[in-house]
């Protein structure tokens, strides 16, 4: 199996900049407790002009929880998400890791 650098773990659409905040990913702690003292990745797009663009995750680590989303600064439209590597691909999950069925 080959490494990945990079692995996007969401795409956004143009946004509203003054409604909506830059997308963000961390990691998330085996508590589930967002842990933003390392920077795991980037919006490839300009989140002050609300461009549309990728969030990447850099170097993503196999079972590793991430948590991401989009602040909503005027209502109750925040996303927050999660979901952990596999080796190839995002899973969506829960924020201590477990994947749903069905």
């Amino acid at each position: 199996m080959s490494t990945v650098s990079n692995a996007i773990i969401a795409s956004y659409s143009s946004f509203n900049q003054r409604r909506y905040g830059t997308p963000w990913v961390c990691t998330m702690t085996p508590a589930g407790k967002y842990d933003f003292s390392q920077r795991v990745g980037t919006y490839t797009g300009d989140g002050y002009q609300g461009e549309e663009g990728d969030l990447i995750v850099t170097d993503p680590v196999v079972g590793q929880v991430y948590g991401y989303g989009q602040k909503d600064y005027r209502g109750n439209g925040t996303v927050k998400k999660f979901a952990k590597w596999d080796g190839e691909k995002f899973v969506p999950c829960d924020k201590i890791g477990q994947v749903k069925d069905g």
